[in-house]
């Protein structure tokens, strides 16, 4: 569960390198970041970012001076103006926790600080906090596009009269269609007073937990005169940068090729998950002869765990491994091996691939396995499988949805079987991935023994997953399909 806790076209202003900064065709994972840096190249427009302390304003803001664009008049690019004016944060403490910066001097001064060896670099000029009006004026009759951040809105007022603070809203606000400078207000709930009417814009940061591990949530409260399609995500602050967690899409890539999946290699002791990012969340990937409970709360999208089950199975098999899988109940066999059979090829599928149907009407193929829905007989059927498939490879994983298992045969029934079959393949140095969604005697039983315990969720349209057994963070899940097959990557929320 969730609980929420003078400058002018000729000065020495550096540019940032447009390439390195912004991809020619921006992702749709970053859609809600390029609708805010939109919103600030409207004329004059003001946007308020609100939160707790340790919410990630400060890393938002720079974010938003490194998106800025440079202006172009034909041939020519006129760089854009970049001011942060810190109240809270020292300059060497920026430089510290926001590699971002590299040089920390005033505009306006041109006194800069030293260190001048990252030439061509993403570059921000950072402002003293006194005299802000005047440099808010001057930044304004610039005539230059530009962006200015103040951090924070408290500080900047807290050695200001009354009548200096409505001078300084007042520089703020005005003009808004008479220059081409955005502004940032940084603030944490203090001395607002009307400023929530009267910006244009305000972005609120927050900070939550889900089972004692952190979530970080991005909402827009307003962006005026735009369309905002999608209000809210979550991101992270991994590496001192704001990466914002992408809503989990499922579509392939239209442009790519089908191709037989490009397996990640197992180690000695570890089989692989088919993810880098997933192995390092579990330490290693999945230790042989270990068990592994997924519990999908039922916010998720059914097709988000069919992938992640594919992906596992489709790397297991690509490197001689052999795969018994149970589908969902909703899932026939059919639609699983018409999912994999690009992964893993024809051949394969036939020889180290067995699907469980309860729909004896179907046609017979090699790897469908047939069950009547009778307990004893199927279990018979089972064992007798599980037996092909080790003399045909030297590994084995048995993919079981328990949901479809206690429907079909009842909790009690099948207990003992499952013990019995359980120790047989970790004997085997086999692995058992059991998926659930509902608390039933199989699934705590299981859950008992388990070496891993994970749980998955949808939260603002992201997929998230993290760890009970081992203890991780949550992260966020995106599927990539730009190689002719899946692929998962991880961002963890820090």
């Amino acid at each position: 569960m969730i609980n929420d806790e003078s400058l002018d076209q000729t000065s020495d202003i550096q540019q940032i390198d447009e390439s390195d900064a912004l991809p020619a065709k921006r992702a749709r994972t970053d859609d809600m970041l390029n609708l805010i840096s939109k919103f600030l190249e409207s004329a004059g427009n003001v946007l308020l970012i609100q939160g707790p302390p340790g919410a990630g304003k400060t890393t938002l803001a720079l974010e938003l001076l490194r998106r800025v664009q440079a202006t172009r008049l034909g041939r020519t690019e006129i760089p854009p103006a970049r001011l942060y004016v810190p109240s809270r944060v020292s300059p060497n403490k920026l430089r510290k926790h926001f590699p971002l910066i590299h040089q920390m001097h005033d505009p306006f001064s041109k006194k800069i600080s030293g260190d001048d060896s990252t030439e061509g670099s993403a570059e921000i000029r950072v402002s003293e906090p006194d005299d802000v009006f005047n440099k808010i004026l001057t930044l304004k009759r610039s005539r230059l596009r530009g962006l200015m951040v103040i951090d924070s809105w408290e500080g900047v007022l807290r050695n200001t009269s009354e009548d200096g603070r409505r001078m300084i809203e007042s520089a703020i606000l005005s003009d808004p269609d008479d220059n081409r400078v955005g502004v940032v207000l940084v603030s944490e709930g203090g001395r607002v007073g009307d400023l929530t009417n009267l910006v244009d814009g305000i972005v609120t940061l927050s900070s939550s937990e889900l089972d004692g591990r952190r979530l970080r949530t991005i909402v827009v409260n307003k962006l005026r005169g735009l369309r905002v399609k999608s209000d809210r995500a979550l991101f992270s602050l991994d590496k001192g940068k704001f990466n914002l967690l992408a809503n989990t899409q499922f579509d392939d890539d239209p442009s790519a090729k089908p191709s037989i999946l490009s397996p990640v290699p197992h180690t000695q002791t570890y089989f692989s998950t088919g993810s880098r990012d997933l192995d390092i969340m579990l330490k290693g990937g999945i230790k042989k002869g270990s068990s592994i409970l997924v519990h999908v709360n039922n916010t998720v999208p059914t097709m988000g765990v069919r992938l992640l089950l594919r992906i596992i199975n489709a790397n297991f098999i690509n490197q001689g491994g052999s795969s018994f899988i149970v589908p969902f109940s909703a899932v026939s066999s059919d639609s699983i091996a018409e999912s994999l059979r690009p992964l893993v090829g024809d051949d394969t599928l036939n020889q180290r691939v067995r699907i469980a149907e309860y729909n004896r009407d179907l046609l017979r193929k090699k790897w469908r396995v047939q069950l009547s829905g009778k307990v004893m007989e199927d279990f018979t059927l089972f064992s007798n499988i599980l037996k092909e498939l080790e003399t045909a490879s030297s590994s084995m994983i048995l993919s079981i949805d328990f949901d479809k298992i206690v429907q079909v045969y009842g909790d009690d029934l099948m207990l003992p079987g499952l013990a019995n079959m359980g120790a047989t393949m970790r004997d085997a140095g086999a692995v058992i991935l059991a998926v659930a969604s509902e608390p039933n005697k199989i699934r705590e039983a299981f859950l008992r023994t388990a070496d891993y315990y994970l749980k998955v969720e949808s939260i603002n349209d992201t997929i998230v997953i993290y760890g009970v057994k081992p203890f991780t963070n949550v992260h966020g899940i995106e599927f990539a399909f730009d190689k002719g097959y899946p692929s998962l990557k991880l961002t963890e929320i820090v």
